[in-house]
C-alpha cells in the first residue's frame, strides 16, 4: 500500500484530462475500487466497472475523463459531459489509500473550472442519498439539491445537485 499522505500532499494534486491511451488504466481503477463500494447495490457496482472499450466509446461520444496520477498510477478519476443543462459529472472513483488526501476536492474544483471555461451555466451530479462524504462535498463546494431524490437504479436513491457557475 502507498504511503499517500507523505507522498501526495493536497497542494500538489494536479487534475489532468486523460485520453484514449489511458482507457486500460482507468478500467483497472474501476475494477479495483467499485467492488469495495458496498453502499451501492451490487448490480450498480458491476455496471461501473467499465471495460477499456466502454471508456473509449464514451470518450468518442463526448465524455471527458479527468483525474490524477501518483507514482505513474491513476489514483482518482471522474467523467464529465457538457449537456444542454451544463456540465454533468459522475463516476468519481478514488483509490481507498488516497481518500482523505484532498483528491476528491481537487476534482470538484477542476469540475467547476472546466464548466466555467466552457460556458456552462452549472455543474451538476448525483449523490447517493445518505452518503455522508458525498453530501459533505456538495455542501462544501456550494452545490444545492436540484429536484427531488429519485431511483437511479433499482433500490438506489440519489439526489441530483447543482452549482450555478
Amino acid at each position: 500500500m502507498m504511503r499517500v499522505m507523505e507522498e501526495y500532499p493536497a497542494e500538489e494534486i494536479r487534475i489532468i484530462e486523460f485520453d484514449e491511451k489511458d482507457a486500460t488504466d482507468i478500467s483497472e481503477l474501476f475494477r479495483q475500487v467499485w467492488p469495495l463500494a458496498n453502499e451501492y447495490p451490487e448490480n450498480w457496482r458491476k455496471k461501473r466497472m467499465y471495460s477499456p472499450e466502454q471508456i473509449l466509446e464514451e470518450m468518442r461520444n463526448g465524455y471527458h475523463y479527468f483525474g490524477s496520477r501518483l507514482q505513474g498510477r491513476i489514483v482518482g478519476v471522474y467523467k464529465a459531459k457538457i449537456t444542454d443543462k451544463g456540465l454533468y459529472g459522475e463516476h468519481q472513483t478514488v483509490r481507498p489509500e488516497c481518500r482523505a488526501t484532498g483528491l476528491a476536492s481537487a476534482m470538484y474544483l477542476q469540475f467547476a473550472e472546466y464548466g466555467g471555461a466552457h460556458g456552462c451555466e452549472r455543474n451538476y451530479c448525483n449523490i447517493l442519498v445518505g452518503q455522508e462524504v458525498g453530501e459533505k462535498l456538495m455542501k462544501n463546494f456550494g452545490f444545492r439539491p436540484w429536484g427531488d431524490p429519485y431511483e437511479q437504479a433499482d433500490g438506489m436513491l440519489v439526489q441530483m445537485y447543482e452549482r450555478i457557475l
